[in-house]
């Protein structure tokens, strides 16, 4: 069988077809980290995260990058406002850096808890800018850059003669509204030869706080800027995949996108196949925390299971924008015990003497695939795996070694899915008290930021004793039942 997806590049289904034989690079937008990871962004994650399980259940070997960015982004997503980090720790009277700090350990530990795999590299914008530096001296060599009182700007006209902006979405300049979409500022028109232009690097004011010395001024790089060269530095100037957002689609991926051209000064596209993932709503309105209808990934896992957030995220196709509501949660938590009743009903049931479960377990498999060569259509393998479930609870007479290769497959693809099948443990009495855990282990990570490490120690040695594993490593820590 042979995997499609939908290219934004192109519009259209594509075969997918790597670049090099047995290998498949992906970049992956990630998380602006002056803020929670909510709903919305969990449910991103997770689509590229199902993307990442099943090339490889196929057999190919992944690579896999998704950036933290914790400079650059502005609070219009464009070249004007605040910097959504420094904006975010001066109400947190924070040093920027600190507020970073504190959020990358929180979305490792809750990026573990949904069982995201970990990516290859997770680099950060701030550790890049001498690359991001000479990333734009490339680009004005080549002519597609110009600097204005201190500020650099990318020549979007001059691009698009000769390479097409912004191509992806099948748009093209001449059909973009006047200011690309209210992205310009007067003040900016003055420095800028062209509404469309875009900053790659901006003259800080002097009560910014982030900035660094560059050949032009004291400044900081534009927010599309870091993936250019994130991508180019782990993957290459030509790799497979680019996923993000539909938000992304225009502006940040078809700036980027000239970018990687531009820097390198490509006669090719940078990357084969563009991937967007669809908004989530809630209870039919668009997220927003005025209205009261926010949720954060952490409010979630102090009432929910990880495997039943999960549940509801390989539930709803990537690209289809989909309603997240408790009541969906409790669907999901319905499937999920379906699932788990079916394992469980294989263990306890005795050696039969049939094998009429064997076709239907290799049916299951063929099912499956093909419902994820289908542009990675989730809600339908969801739907086969369902329907498996059914018929090995009504053949539970068959051979122990055919119920096992049943539970086998089971496993083996909810797992493709990202939802871990476990048998029922003491890890399920630790999730009931899974608040009072997760304050023991704020604690102690205030403790060990304090540099109080013999109790924090102590701390950790009673969680031991309770049950609860604590590892620590220098993206923070995580946690698990130790039974």
């Amino acid at each position: 069988m042979t995997l499609e997806l939908y290219n934004t590049l192109t519009n259209q289904k594509e075969e997918f077809e790597a670049t090099e034989d047995g290998l498949v690079r992906i970049y992956s937008c990630g998380q602006t980290i002056y803020d929670d990871m909510h709903v919305g962004n969990a449910k991103t994650y997770a689509a590229w995260d199902i993307l990442n399980r099943y090339l490889e259940w196929k057999g190919y070997d992944v690579f896999h990058v998704m950036n933290i960015t914790d400079v650059g982004h502005l609070t219009d997503d464009a070249d004007r406002g605040e910097d959504k980090v420094e904006k975010a720790a001066k109400e947190r009277s924070l040093e920027p850096m600190e507020l970073v700090t504190e959020q990358v350990r929180k979305w490792y530990r809750e990026m573990d808890e949904l069982n995201m795999k970990r990516h290859n590299v997770n680099p950060r914008a701030t550790g890049h800018m001498m690359e991001m530096i000479e990333a734009v001296e490339s680009i004005m060599e080549n002519g597609y850059a110009y600097e204005e009182n201190g500020s650099v700007y990318f020549d979007v006209e001059k691009f698009n003669k000769d390479h097409g902006y912004p191509k992806l979405g099948g748009r093209t300049l001449e059909a973009l509204e006047t200011g690309a979409g209210g992205r310009v500022s007067e003040k900016e028109l003055d420095e800028k030869r062209s509404p469309y232009d875009f900053a790659l690097w901006i003259k800080a004011d002097p009560e910014h706080i982030m900035k660094w010395h560059s050949p032009w001024s004291l400044g900081y790089p534009g927010w599309h800027l870091e993936c250019s060269v994130m991508g180019l530095k782990y993957l290459g100037e030509r790799f497979d995949i680019h996923s993000g957002g539909v938000d992304h689609i225009f502006p940040h991926h078809p700036n980027e996108r000239a970018q990687n051209i531009a820097i390198e000064d490509l006669d090719h596209e940078p990357v084969n196949y563009w991937l967007h993932s669809e908004h989530i709503t809630v209870e039919g309105e668009k997220m927003s925390k005025s209205k009261g209808n926010f949720y954060t990934v952490s409010e979630l896992l102090e009432k929910y299971e990880p495997e039943v957030i999960r549940t509801f995220f390989a539930s709803i196709h990537y690209r289809s924008q989909s309603d997240f509501s408790l009541e969906a949660l409790e669907e999901s938590e319905k499937k999920l015990k379906k699932f788990r009743t079916t394992l469980r009903n294989i263990e306890e049931a005795k050696d039969g003497d049939k094998n009429d479960l064997s076709e239907d377990i290799d049916r299951v498999k063929r099912e499956f695939e093909k419902a994820m060569d289908d542009d990675l259509n989730t809600p339908s393998s969801i739907s086969k795996l369902l329907g498996f479930c059914t018929r090995i609870n009504k053949k539970l007479d068959n051979k122990r070694s055919i119920l096992d290769r049943a539970k086998e497959t089971l496993i083996e693809l909810l797992n493709v899915l990202g939802i871990k099948m476990e048998k029922p443990t003491k890890g399920e009495k630790v999730r009931d008290i899974d608040p009072y855990i997760r304050l023991l282990l704020e604690v102690r990570e205030n403790l060990r930021d304090k540099k109080e490490y013999e109790l924090a120690d102590k701390i950790r040695d009673e969680l031991k004793g309770l049950g609860i594993q604590v590892e620590d490593s220098e993206e923070g820590f995580r946690w698990y039942s130790a039974d």
